[in-house]
C-alpha cells in the first residue's frame, strides 16, 4: 500500500508540474507536449488512485501545491521535466516488488513509459532507471 501511496503522490505531483509547463512554455511544441503528458498522468493518476480504493486504502490527497523551477525558459523546463519523470519512475520501480502481479505489471509498464518520457525531454538513459545512483 505504501509503494501505490507513493506512485499515486509522484503522479499527483506530475499531472501539476505538466499543467505548468503547458501555461509557462514559451513555445507551443512544449505547452502541447506538456497537457498531453499531463492527460497521460491523469490516467495513471486514477488507475493507482482506484488500485488504493479497490484494496480498501485511502489515497493521499493532492498537495495545495508542488515544486516549481524558478526559469521559464526551454531548457529550464526540459530539466524539470525530466526531474518529474525520474520521480515517477523511482516511485513505478517500487510497485515492481509489490506482492501483487497486477501492482507488478503497472509498476513496470509506468516505469517504462516514465523512462521513455524522460528521453523524449532529454534525459539519459540510465542502466537501471527509477533506481537512484549516488
Amino acid at each position: 500500500m505504501s509503494a501505490l501511496a507513493e506512485a499515486l503522490r509522484a503522479e499527483n505531483a506530475a499531472v501539476y508540474a505538466y499543467e505548468f509547463v503547458a501555461g509557462a512554455a514559451g513555445d507551443e511544441g512544449r505547452s502541447e507536449h506538456g497537457l498531453a503528458l499531463a492527460s497521460e498522468h491523469k490516467v495513471a493518476r486514477t488507475e493507482l488512485r482506484q488500485a488504493i480504493l479497490d484494496r480498501e486504502g485511502s489515497p493521499p490527497a493532492v498537495e495545495p501545491t508542488y515544486p516549481l523551477p524558478s526559469g521559464r525558459d526551454g531548457d529550464t523546463l526540459d530539466d524539470f521535466a525530466v526531474g518529474v519523470e525520474n520521480t515517477c519512475a523511482h516511485a513505478a520501480l517500487w510497485l515492481t516488488a509489490a506482492d501483487d502481479t497486477d501492482l507488478r505489471v503497472t509498476g513496470a509498464r509506468l516505469l517504462q513509459q516514465a523512462t521513455v518520457r524522460a528521453l523524449e525531454w532529454g534525459g539519459e538513459l540510465d542502466a537501471l532507471p527509477g533506481y537512484e545512483t549516488r
